[in-house]
């Protein structure tokens, strides 16, 4: 297109003039690499001015109303506590994020990132929530709008291999011998009408409204989750776990690890077809389980053992079938189960009975399961040459890692209550995997501070929601134009630091 040459110094990179009934106009302009197509593809964005040969670029009003509404507010008294619990437990994420994905989209993402993780809130609501944050003196520190965090979202939606590498890199410092991942799944209802993955699907609430799933891989030793992935929701947890492992390049290190609902002939027949490692727990009912070793009066002259938790563990191995199956039997829980069925003789004898007690006395306190491990998930076990402690046999391990699933469980609930995270109303396929991959850093940011209230001992006095709230009262102001941190009392003071946060550095 011809431009006389007036016009020429008004082209500028980023930028792409226009005739228009034979006036000028310069628009903004992005380019992005169309893998399928094999080339750049120019995109025209918004409206920047006119030019013309008398007054030059006229610049137009919309857009500088638009620059207007993402620049920032000036605030003189910002919340400081949050930021400084955030960037400290993620200080290493935080680093990574920006060295794969720049600083300004890693800003953008920490910010919105932390913003679920301390108030829950929506992208429409985010900006004021960024302003009034000390974080906005370091993170997206000019601009912070609804757009800004849609399109970065947006982003990281449409770069999944670079977030998988992202993921990849937070196993980086976990020896092979001594990471054990488990996988679970979880559904999240979705009321979007525009998305092709939610679907009717069954979850164990037997809710059928559409839904999306997740996948998720866990990290028994890091304790904490190091990979989601976002599955249509009519598809089964089976189908999706060969193409999860595949991705992440952890196959000897994965167990699928279900509930006892999970449990078929048709399931495990699919798990080992594509060679999966799993553990599943049986009802107490099936007809796989074998009870006649614990039916004996000396039974545990023949039944092994080993302590969790303080507890004495009986087991037994057997085969049936093709199943292997092990059946544990913890006596504090069978001692407590048998206490709670007579008990409710007394209240309830319509439905128990000492008849019925008779029945299931050889069932109380027991956990069967049927398993299948990779050979290399065992050998990994015996490498830890330099561990003082007894070497665990593989019963041990299946029973520790099943009892894992509980850590799973509380982080599907913390991801569904406490993020509010259970109803998405994304609209666009690719800002709905954004926004998953911010509340997936606001999980580990949460498992962070959970791991050091456990490590404090305080699990029982405070949740991490409790210490979120409290860093929401520590502020700073800004007194002739600088920063002065407001007053702490010492029992605040006491408390974080005993969770290794420092507000007086």
């Amino acid at each position: 297109m011809y431009l006389p040459e007036w016009i020429q110094p008004f082209k500028e990179r980023g930028t792409e003039i226009k005739i228009i009934s034979g006036h000028y106009y310069k628009y903004a302009v992005s380019y992005k690499y169309d893998k399928e197509k094999k080339k750049t593809i120019k995109k025209t964005e918004h409206l920047l001015g006119k030019i013309t040969e008398k007054d030059g670029f006229v610049p137009s009003s919309k857009n500088e109303l638009r620059h207007k509404s993402e620049e920032l507010p000036q605030v003189d008294i910002k919340t400081f506590g949050v930021y400084n619990l955030f960037s400290d437990l993620m200080k290493e994420e935080i680093a990574s994020l920006k060295a794969v994905f720049g600083e300004e989209r890693a800003n953008t993402l920490l910010s919105f990132s932390m913003m679920r993780w301390a108030y829950q809130t929506p992208i429409k609501r985010a900006k004021d929530y960024h302003s009034h944050d000390f974080c906005s003196d370091f993170w997206a520190k000019k601009s912070f709008s609804d757009k800004t965090v849609s399109d970065t979202l947006k982003y990281f939606g449409e770069n999944r291999q670079n977030v998988v590498e992202w993921m990849k890199t937070q196993l980086k410092d976990v020896p092979d011998e001594q990471n054990f991942v488990l996988m679970d799944s979880t559904h999240a209802l979705s009321l979007s009408e525009n998305l092709a993955v939610n679907a009717k699907g069954y979850n164990p609430n037997f809710d059928f409204d559409k839904q999306i799933r997740l996948m998720y891989l866990f990290s028994a030793q890091m304790k904490q989750p190091i990979y989601y992935r976002l599955i249509n929701g009519n598809i089964t947890d089976v189908k999706s776990m060969s193409l999860c492992i595949n991705e992440m390049k952890v196959k000897n290190k994965v167990v699928f690890i279900a509930d006892k609902g999970f449990f078929s002939a048709d399931n495990i027949a699919m798990m080992n077809e594509e060679n999966l490692s799993y553990i599943i727990p049986l009802h107490r009912n099936n007809s796989l389980i074998d009870f006649a070793p614990l039916e004996k009066i000396n039974f545990k002259k023949e039944l092994k053992y080993f302590i969790f938790q303080e507890r004495i563990i009986w087991y037994y191995s057997y085969q049936n079938g093709d199943y292997k199956l092990i059946t544990f039997l913890d006596e504090s829980l069978r001692i407590k189960e048998e206490r709670d069925y007579l008990s409710r003789i007394e209240t309830h004898p319509e439905k128990y009975s000492r008849e019925g007690f008779d029945k299931k006395l050889n069932h109380f306190g027991t956990l069967t399961i049927v398993y299948r491990v990779d050979n290399q998930i065992n050998a990994d076990n015996k490498k830890k040459k330099k561990n003082p402690k007894p070497e665990k046999v593989i019963e041990q391990i299946i029973y520790e890692s099943y009892k894992q699933r509980n850590e799973v469980e509380v982080m599907f609930d913390s991801y569904k209550n406490y993020l509010d995270a259970d109803v998405s109303y994304m609209q666009n396929r690719y800002v709905l995997e954004g926004w998953l991959f911010a509340n997936f850093i606001a999980m580990i940011a949460y498992y962070k501070l959970y791991a050091r209230l456990l490590q404090a001992e305080l699990l029982s006095k405070y949740s991490p929601k409790d210490i979120i709230e409290q860093s929401k009262a520590i502020c700073k102001m800004k007194i002739r134009n600088q920063w002065h941190l407001s007053e702490i009392t010492q029992k605040t003071q006491r408390l974080f630091a005993k969770i290794q946060i420092d507000y007086l550095k």
